[in-house]
C-alpha cells in the first residue's frame, strides 16, 4: 500500500482523535472558567424579553452615537458626554427591543408615501423644517430640501447619504411609536360619573378639628422589640424593602499621596538652576511655555494685582529682572519682569461694525474706510452706527459701549483701544468682522507690568509613592475584618468614607476619581461580606475598601434591612401606646377639648381640606386621616387615626358641598387628557417590567 493510501486510510482515525482531544480542552476550559456552554455567554450584553443581545450590537450602536456627536463639534468628547451618549444607546436599544414585537403585532409601518410627505410634503416633520429653515427670514424653503437631496450624493465618501439614511430611519420611528401610542390613548374614556366624582373630590371641602400625639415624641430607645416584632413588620411589609437592582456598600479609607520635605527641596532647587538662564532669554513666553506647568499668560497687572511678595519689588525692578523661587499657593515659582508701559484701567469707546460676508475682505475693508471719512466730514458718528452697525446691542445707542476694562474686549479691539488715545479711530479687524472705533474717553494711566511665570508643582517621588503605598499594604494585611478595620481607623485617626447603594452598572464612587475598578472589586464572585480590598492606586490615592453590604435584585433578607424594619416596628409600638391612650381618654369625654387635656395635647383646626389632596395643611401627607374625614358623619370624634406622622382624633365640624354641574365636560376632558399624558412613559414602564429585562452591561466596563 502506497504511503499516499495509507494516510488516507488512517486520515479517518487521525481527525477523530484530534476532535476528541480538542472537545476534552473546550470542556475543561468551560468548567474551569464557568463560562462558555455552561454559563452565561461571555458576549451576552443584555436578555430583553427572553431574546439576547449580543454585546457587539450594542457598542456598533454606542460607536454610532459618538460618532455622531464628534461630527457636531471639532472638540474631543468628555467622559461625562461618552457616559451620557451610552446611556442614551442603550435606552434606545431597550425601546426598540421591547416595543417591536408590539408595532409588528400591529402591523404598524410608514409607508413610502407617508415617508416622503414627511419630508417633502406639505406639513414636513418638524426636524426638516428646522434644518431646512432661513435663519434670516425664519421661513422653511421646501426647494432647500430638494436641492440637498438631489446633490447629496455629490459627497464621494457616501456620509451625507449614510447619515441622512438614518435621519430617515429615525423619523419613521418616531411616527410609528407615535401611532402606537395613539392607537393606546384612543383606548381611553371618561364616564360621566368619573368626571362626577372627581369633580367633587377636588371641590367639596371640609373644616375639621383634630387631636395628633406624634411618634417623634416618644425616643427610640425607650421602646424594646423582640425579634419576633421585627419578624411580623418584615412579613407585613416585603414589599417596602423591594428594590429593582442590586447593590453594594462599601467602606474606605484613602491615604492621599503628597509630596515629602525633599519632593519640595528637588522642586525648589531645580526653579533654582532656571535663574540665570532665565535672565538672558529673549522669548520670555516660549521659554515659560518650556519649563512651566502652567502656560504663559499675556496679561498687564497694575500695583495691588499682584501677590504680596511681588507686588512690592516689581514695580521699582529693572526690565529683565527674576525674582525667586518663592512658594504660593502649594506652587513653586519664578517670576521675570517682562514689559512695564503707562496704561489706563478702563475705556470709553463706541464702534460701528461691519460683517464680512465670503471671502472678500478688501471689499469692507473699502467700506469701513468710506464711513470713516463721512464721520471726519461731519457726519455724526452716533448716526452712522445706527444705520450700518450690525451689533445688535450696541448699534441702537449709537455705538456707544460705555466704559471696559482692560481684557474685556477680544484682543485686537482690546489693544487698539488701550495703546491709542483719546480722540483716535482706529479701523480694526476681529473674528466679528471689521471695526471702526472712536475711543471717546480714557482713565488717568498709571504703570502696569507685565509678569512672565515659571510655575511647578511638587510631585511626589517614586519614593514617597513606595512610602505611602507601605502604609496602606501594611493596613489591608493587617486589618482583614469588618471589626479590625474599624478598629484601626479609630486608633490611627483615619477619614472612612461610606459608599451605600452603589450598582453594577456606576462609573464612579463620591470622593473617589476614576473609581470603576473598586466598584468591580465590589461586584466580584470571589468578593464576599467583610472582604478587604487590595490596594487600589486611584489618581493621588491609594484606596482600601471593605464590604460592608450586599443587596440583590428583588426583597431584600430581613437582615439587611433589620434597621429600618427596626425604627417601622418601634413606631409600631408608639402607635399602641398612643391608641390606649386615645381610647382611654376618649371613654366619658363629650368633646376633643377633654379629651385633649387627658392626653396633654391641644386641639388644632384646618379649613378647606378635600378628598383629592391626600396632604394636610400643617401636617403633610396623611391619606389615612383625610379619608377619615370624608367617611364620617359631622360633629361625630372619631376613633383613633393611625397616622404616617402620628395617631389622630378627629371631628369634622363644617362640610361644603360641591357645586352642581348640568355635565361633566370639562372635568372629562381634565381627567382624560391626564391620563392620555401619561400613556407614553407608562406604557413603555409596563412593558420593560413585563420584558424582564437583564442588564449585564456592568460586565463590559
Amino acid at each position: 500500500m502506497s504511503i499516499l493510501a495509507k494516510i488516507r486510510n488512517r486520515s479517518g482515525l487521525l481527525v477523530g482523535i484530534i476532535a476528541l482531544a480538542l472537545l476534552v480542552f473546550v470542556l475543561e476550559q468551560a468548567f474551569q472558567s464557568k463560562n462558555s456552554f455552561f454559563a452565561d455567554d461571555r458576549t451576552k450584553v443584555a436578555e430583553i424579553a427572553g431574546k439576547e443581545v449580543n454585546i457587539q450590537e450594542f457598542e456598533a450602536r454606542v460607536e454610532a452615537s459618538l460618532e455622531n456627536e464628534k461630527n457636531k463639534s471639532d472638540k474631543p468628547l468628555d467622559e461625562t458626554t461618552i457616559d451620557n451618549l451610552k446611556s442614551q444607546a442603550w435606552n434606545q436599544l431597550l425601546f426598540e427591543k421591547i416595543m417591536q414585537p408590539h408595532y409588528d403585532d400591529l402591523s404598524i409601518t410608514v409607508s413610502t408615501d407617508e415617508l416622503f410627505d414627511m419630508v417633502q410634503g406639505k406639513e414636513p416633520h418638524s426636524s426638516v423644517k428646522q434644518a431646512f429653515t432661513d435663519p434670516k427670514t425664519g421661513e422653511f424653503n421646501p426647494a432647500q430640501v430638494i436641492n440637498f437631496l438631489k446633490n447629496m450624493d455629490n459627497d464621494k465618501t457616501g456620509a451625507t447619504r449614510d447619515r441622512w439614511l438614518k435621519f430617515e430611519a429615525a423619523i419613521k420611528q418616531e411616527r410609528i411609536a407615535n401611532k402606537y401610542n395613539t392607537i393606546i390613548k384612543q383606548g381611553f374614556y371618561v364616564t360621566k360619573n368619573e368626571a362626577k366624582r372627581d369633580h367633587i373630590s377636588k371641590s367639596k371641602t371640609a373644616k375639621f378639628t383634630y387631636l395628633v400625639k406624634r411618634y417623634i415624641d416618644i425616643q427610640d430607645s425607650t421602646i424594646k422589640v423582640t425579634d419576633a416584632d421585627l419578624q411580623k413588620y418584615y412579613n407585613e411589609n416585603k414589599n417596602k424593602y423591594k428594590q429593582e437592582s442590586r447593590t453594594r456598600g462599601f467602606d474606605f479609607i484613602t491615604y492621599d499621596i503628597l509630596p515629602s520635605k525633599e519632593d519640595n527641596t528637588n522642586t525648589e532647587e531645580q526653579l533654582k538652576k532656571l535663574v540665570d538662564e532665565f535672565k538672558t532669554v529673549t522669548d520670555d513666553s516660549s521659554y515659560v511655555n518650556g519649563n512651566s506647568d502652567v502656560k504663559f499668560a499675556e496679561r498687564y497687572s497694575k500695583k495691588g494685582e499682584l501677590p504680596p511678595m511681588l507686588d512690592t519689588v516689581v514695580f521699582k525692578a529693572q526690565i529683565g529682572a527674576v525674582m525667586g523661587p518663592y512658594f504660593e499657593n502649594n506652587v513653586y515659582k519664578l517670576a521675570k519682569v517682562m514689559k512695564i508701559r503707562m496704561s489706563s484701567d478702563s475705556v470709553k469707546a463706541r464702534h460701528i461694525l461691519i460683517k464680512i460676508e465670503g471671502t472678500d475682505t478688501a471689499k469692507y475693508m473699502t467700506r469701513a474706510d468710506s464711513i470713516k471719512n463721512a464721520i471726519k466730514k461731519g457726519k455724526k458718528f452716533e448716526d452712522l452706527a445706527k444705520l450700518y452697525s450690525k451689533d445688535p446691542g450696541s448699534g441702537a445707542k449709537g455705538g456707544d459701549l460705555g466704559w471696559f476694562a482692560e481684557g474685556m474686549m477680544v484682543p485686537s479691539f482690546n489693544d487698539a483701544c488701550f495703546k491709542g488715545k483719546r480722540g483716535d479711530m482706529p479701523i480694526i479687524k476681529s473674528q466679528f468682522g471689521i471695526h471702526i472705533i472712536e475711543i471717546t474717553d480714557k482713565k488717568a494711566e498709571t504703570p502696569k507690568v507685565m509678569m512672565a511665570i515659571i510655575e511647578r508643582n511638587a510631585l511626589p517621588s517614586s519614593q514617597t509613592f513606595q512610602s505611602y503605598y507601605q502604609k496602606a499594604s501594611e493596613f489591608a494585611g493587617k486589618n482583614t475584618s469588618v471589626e479590625l478595620f474599624d478598629k484601626a481607623v479609630l486608633d490611627q485617626n483615619l477619614n472612612k468614607r461610606i459608599a451605600e447603594n452603589i450598582k453594577d452598572i456606576d462609573k464612579n464612587v463620591n470622593g473617589l476619581e476614576n473609581s470603576r475598578e473598586v466598584i468591580r472589586w465590589a461586584y466580584n464572585e470571589d468578593t464576599k461580606k467583610g472582604s478587604i480590598s487590595k490596594v487600589f492606586e486611584l489618581g493621588n490615592k491609594y484606596v482600601i475598601a471593605i464590604l460592608k453590604d450586599i443587596k440583590e435584585k428583588g426583597v431584600l433578607p430581613l437582615e439587611s434591612v433589620k434597621a429600618a424594619v427596626e425604627l417601622e416596628a418601634k413606631k409600631e409600638k408608639k402607635a399602641e401606646q398612643y391608641i390606649a391612650s386615645f381610647k382611654g381618654a376618649i371613654s366619658g369625654a363629650s368633646s376633643l377639648e377633654q379629651i385633649a387635656s387627658k392626653v396633654n395635647t391641644k386641639v388644632e383646626t384646618v379649613e378647606n381640606q378635600t378628598f383629592a389632596s391626600s396632604s394636610i395643611q400643617g401636617l403633610g401627607r396623611e391619606p389615612q386621616v383625610v379619608g377619615t374625614i370624608f367617611g364620617i358623619k359631622a360633629n361625630i370624634v372619631s376613633n383613633p387615626i393611625k397616622g404616617e406622622s402620628g395617631i389622630y382624633v378627629i371631628k369634622v365640624t363644617e362640610v361644603k358641598e360641591a357645586s352642581t354641574e348640568k355635565n361633566y365636560d370639562d372635568a372629562k376632558k381634565q381627567l382624560l387628557s391626564g391620563m392620555k399624558n401619561r400613556v407614553d412613559y407608562e406604557m413603555f414602564e409596563a412593558l420593560k417590567a413585563k420584558a424582564n429585562v437583564v442588564d449585564n452591561r456592568a460586565k463590559f466596563q
